[in-house]
């Protein structure tokens, strides 16, 4: 599961997934069999998405862009326990409060 924090919330659902969705600094190589995003601010999970593709940001060079779908999740909404700065990464097990 990659695991995007934002440091500010959109005020829209398209606003939040176009956030999540674009400019990482991340090793395609990483990305490998992830199939979903995780959408994380100040611990909470804001939304979940499924992974449609990925590749090179268009506009940020050395970045990645995620296509992404809305997906039901009761992950939404719980808040987690991160011990990484790195705003993307990748977590295989999520600890919860």
């Amino acid at each position: 599961m990659v695991l995007i924090k934002v440091n500010e919330v959109p005020t829209t659902k398209e606003g939040l997934k176009e956030r999540t969705r674009r400019a990482w600094r991340i090793n395609p190589s990483r990305l490998y069999g992830q199939d979903t995003v995780i959408s994380v601010y100040r611990g909470q999970i804001l939304e979940v998405y499924k992974i449609l593709g990925y590749g090179a940001d268009a506009i940020s060079k050395g970045r990645i862009a995620f296509e992404l779908e809305e997906i039901e999740s009761d992950l939404r909404g719980k808040t987690i326990v991160t011990k990484t700065s790195n705003p993307c990464t990748i977590v295989e097990t999520l600890e919860f409060k």
